[in-house]
């Protein structure tokens, strides 16, 4: 294996950045060649007239990656909770090496800011309050990589938080539109609902739940 030359470099000037107050610019040998994060420069201890080596570069170097990626990942999560998975993708879209994004990944996990089976259940919260489906809701979930047994044990437990069956979430889609499907012939209705319903994420059995109490309670006999 090739020996790889240690060039020795002087740090000549360190310089807060006017835009970025919290961002250092390093020069070596007189010339510009990075920027650090105030803490990572900390951490390095390195200050002007100091000699370092390639190894120390990339050290150092690979510590503002992390620091960048972690402080990208938190700006992501102030938004909303991620799934394990969608975190590493948006870090990787990003730019970030693979390394670095699954130090980074990793991190969050043991930290508990990425906890899969609380994302998972929060998700299904927030999709049974809109009316979704099962169906959908596990697409979306299996997406973001989530375990299919996470999914379908917090598909369970969001209905019985809100007391609430499929049957009854399909029948709560459609209230808000029962006096425009009444309007409608009974094919067109029964077409327009299934349709709906389906996009909704709801069973098929759900579905024809639905369907059979529209028709029995609004259209009876004379649709």
């Amino acid at each position: 294996m090739r020996e790889i030359a240690r060039a020795i470099m002087r740090i000549t000037k360190i310089e807060k950045q006017k835009h970025r107050q919290t961002r250092y610019s390093i020069f070596l040998d007189g010339k510009y060649a990075f920027h650090l994060d105030k803490d990572v420069l900390s951490d390095s201890k390195w200050r002007e007239g100091h000699n370092i080596d390639e190894a120390e570069v990339r050290r150092v170097s690979r510590l503002e990656q992390i620091k960048e990626a972690r402080d990208y990942a938190f700006r992501l999560l102030s938004y909303r909770s991620r799934s394990s998975q969608e975190m590493l993708e948006r870090l990787l879209k990003k730019g970030y090496e693979n390394e670095i994004v699954q130090e980074v990944v990793k991190d969050l996990k043991r930290l508990n800011y990425l906890d899969d089976l609380s994302f998972a259940r929060d998700w299904v919260e927030a999709r049974l309050k809109q009316n979704r489906g099962r169906i959908l809701i596990r697409r979306e979930l299996l997406k973001k990589g989530i375990d299919r047994e996470v999914i379908e044990n917090s598909i369970a437990q969001g209905l019985k938080k809100i007391d609430s069956s499929e049957d009854e979430l399909a029948w709560q889609a459609i209230e808000k539109r029962i006096s425009r499907y009444q309007k409608l012939d009974k094919t067109k209705a029964y077409r327009r609902i299934k349709d709906f319903l389906i996009r909704r994420g709801f069973s098929l059995e759900a579905t024809q739940n639905t369907l059979d109490r529209f028709f029995q309670d609004y259209l009876g006999d004379s649709g």
